[in-house]
Order: C-alpha cells, then structure tokens, then sequence
C-alpha cells in the first residue's frame, strides 16, 4: 500500500530518513506492516512512502491476489483486496471511506530497484541529469540551458570543440550511418511500456524477488523518477535511463578482452563470447545501465537440473522446448558470467537495413513518418517519448529533432566527456498558465 510522507511521518511515527540505525527508509528493503480495518473485514500489508498521495489518503492495489492448492503445496501470490469493494448501484466502487489503521510490529521485505528521491535539497543537486524549466522561464531566457552548457564547457574550448575531441568517432563528419536517440522528457508519464517492451525483445530475464534485493535486477532500460519542491505535492520528472551509446564510452577503455567496442555505426556493443565477466565496464560506467547474470536465468548453459542449482525460485524450466519458444530467436541467450545492456535493439536495425537494400532505396528512420525499422521501446512508447534514426541522415526525424529543439536539448553528465548518442530534451512546465495557478491550491493539484 501506499501513503504520504505526511501520514508516516505525523501518523505512524516514521522516520523517512533513517529506519534503525543502518540505511535510508527508501532503500531498506523491510518495510512495517500495517492492518487496515474496514467493519469485520480487515488485512495486513507492507507500506511504500510515495510522495504526492494525498495525506489522509492510502492506495492499495487490488492486484492478483489468491491462494490455490497445487497437489499439497499451498500457492500463495499476494493479498487479495477484492472483498474491500463494494457495489453502489450502477458499479463496483473502490473507495472505501472510513478504515482504521494500526501498525503490527512487523516489517516484510519488498524488492525496490527504483532509490531516487529529490534533485533540489542537500541530497544533492542533479541538475546534471535532470533538467526543467517552467515555460514562462524558458520564452525569457530561451538560452538559458544552452549557455549553462557553455560555461561548463568553457575549460575546454567551448560545447562544440569539446564534442569533436577525444573520440575517434567524431560527430556528423562520417558518411554512412550513425545511430542516435532523442527522448523527449516532456513527454514521458512513466508507464512502463517500454521496459516491457525492452524484456519480451531482447530476451531479458525476469530474476525474481530474491535477486532484486540484491540489486541483481537485469533491466536494460529503466525509468528513473525524480522529487521537486514541496514533497506533500511534489513536481515529478521520470527520466528513461539506458546504455548512452557514448563515442568516448568508458567501458570501452577498461575492458581486457575488448568484449565491448565501438562500432562504426555508433554503437557501443557486446560481444558475449569473449566477455569473461571481470565487471570493470560496469564500475567504469557512470550511467550504471550495464547488467552482470549472476546466474543462469534462462538455461543458455543447459546443464542437466540448472535451474534447480542455481534458482531456488524458478518458476519455469528453461531447458524445455516449449518454455524457450517465448524467446526471440533474433536474440542471443545469454549465459551465466557475462555482462549486458542495451543494443539499440540491433537486431531490428539489421533487419531494416537489409529492407532499404533488398528495395535498392535509402534506409527510412521517420522521413514523412516513414519508417524501416524503430527500438522496441520506441514502437511501445504511447507518447512517442523515443526518437530513434541515422544521426547522419539530416532528413531522419532523430535529426529533425534535434534541429528543432537546440536549447532544450543536453546530454547526461555529458561533462565526464563520454559523449552520449542519446539526446535529452529539457522539461518544461506550464505552471504559470491561469487555469494551472487556479488548480494549483493548498489541497489540490496532486502529482
């Protein structure tokens, strides 16, 4: 369930910061568990602290819960909220209006990859990362993130000669193509899409509780959400977070076997045979979008009972033929011991390419929104957050993109000199248009 800073803090006496004297609330995986009393109905679950919900205010999701008998084990999957609604008539309403709260004493252990919090306070200022604006704020100084830019650049000649330096890639002087993303923060809302979309593709395990709790979660993209202002009505910002495709990628450097290199198209790539899983790429990452297999996920190495060996959890045997058909056969299964990220989805760039080729045409990235080929996460996203293309291409959208927004545009912690093919585009907020300021009143206006 979840409920506001507010109602943990003056109601269940929690201290956001600290829990016992080790780790940060957010980060430690035992949560308290609290029982909710609704007439002679009641039930027990764990509490997430999520700014923005209203104070007096707890959101449960009704999600899967059961209990079945399977032979003699007992399967249990969650809670089963379903008997809290109620039918008013005309549907079934899930609001219930009065509950009653006690704390238990317990603690349960919830699987949290997300640790973000706020990007303005002492926590520390992430305007590297994340940047916004209110529109009001960026039609007054347009420049504004532009120049920002310059002046950290200043050291070293300025934006443009400090993209050209350092790299045996340089930017838009190669014919040919070269890859590229814009992803658009205005546009993100957070669903999720694309990471889904990003698993099904590319074959990504789905490691379970257990590993998740070790941080052994396997996710090649991620949404990373970022706090603002008053954390009991907070600005959100949600930031897709993937393998930036640096030209000057410090993974590349430290690798002894060259498992991950550059190609000449603009992609940082893995080749999984010769990785021998040392992990320096992952240290020398400063995105941190690389992923270790700890264990055998998905059967690549088929030994005889694998999964029972290193999976006390599995749900699924890998190593049967009718289990491994849910695997894209364009993918490679990768094996215990090596390291993975995101590709750019190189299969499908393959695919279109050998499309424009066997047409005897020029490869289509979104000229007249034509297109031979897109990312899972962009084919998935419902806001068309991603622009992918051929940088090269000044006819490709991910160009157009960039043409038309140059002074929202950035790079990530694009000062380390990694030199990211993935654009950010700023967030602007229209928090000064009348209907806006009307809306945004004590009570009102929630994220």
């Amino acid at each position: 369930m979840i409920i506001s800073p507010k109602m943990a803090k003056d109601k269940l006496g929690i201290d956001l910061q600290r829990q016992g004297d080790t780790d940060d609330y957010e980060v430690h995986p035992e949560k308290p568990v609290l029982k909710i009393t609704t007439g002679n109905k009641s039930i027990e679950l764990p509490i997430m602290i999520v700014p923005g919900t209203h104070p007096d205010t707890i959101g449960i999701a009704v999600g899967y819960g059961r209990t079945e008998e399977i032979g003699k084990a007992v399967i249990g999957s969650g809670k089963n909220v379903y008997p809290f609604t109620s039918f008013n008539g005309t549907t079934v309403s899930n609001i219930v209006p009065a509950v009653n709260i006690e704390k238990t004493g317990d603690t349960y252990p919830i699987a949290v990859i997300q640790t973000h919090n706020r990007y303005d306070t002492a926590q520390g200022v992430r305007t590297e990362v994340v940047k916004e604006m209110s529109l009001t704020e960026f039609k007054a100084h347009p420049d504004e993130i532009y120049e920002d830019r310059e002046k950290e650049f200043e050291p070293f000649g300025g934006l443009k000669k400090f993209e050209r330096t350092g790299t045996l890639y340089p930017r838009h002087e190669k014919p040919g193509v070269k890859w590229g993303m814009n992803v658009d923060m205005n546009s993100c809302i957070g669903c999720g899409a694309c990471v889904v979309a990003c698993i099904a593709e590319n074959n990504i395990p789905v490691v379970g509780k257990n590993e998740v709790k070790r941080f052994h979660d396997m996710h090649w993209l991620r949404i990373d959400r970022y706090y603002s202002g008053d954390m009991e009505n907070p600005n959100v910002t949600y930031q897709p977070m993937l393998c930036q495709h640096c030209d000057n990628a410090p993974c590349e450097n430290v690798c002894p076997v060259t498992a991950t290199n550059h190609s000449s198209e603009g992609l940082n790539q893995m080749i999984y045979n010769r990785c021998i899983g040392t992990r320096y790429c992952a240290n020398n990452c400063p995105y941190k979008v690389r992923r270790f297999n700890w264990a055998d996920y998905t059967g690549a190495d088929s030994f005889p009972d694998n999964q029972k060996q290193v999976l006390s959890d599995a749900t699924m045997d890998w190593n049967e033929p009718l289990t491994r058909m849910v695997l894209n056969p364009d993918v490679t299964v990768r094996s215990h011991g090596v390291m993975e990220k995101c590709s750019f989805c190189v299969q499908r760039l393959q695919e279109g390419k050998l499309k424009a080729k066997r047409e005897s045409r020029p490869l289509l990235t979104g000229q007249n929104d034509q297109w031979d080929l897109k990312t899972a996460c962009q084919q998935a996203c419902p806001t068309k957050v991603f622009t992918f293309g051929n940088v090269n291409d000044p006819t490709s959208a991910v160009s157009a993109g960039r043409r038309d927004n140059p002074k929202r545009s950035y790079g990530v912690i694009e000062f380390l000199h990694t030199l990211p093919n993935i654009t950010y585009f700023t967030r602007l907020r229209n928090v000064d248009h009348p209907v806006m300021l009307e809306k945004h009143v004590e009570g009102e206006g929630g994220a």
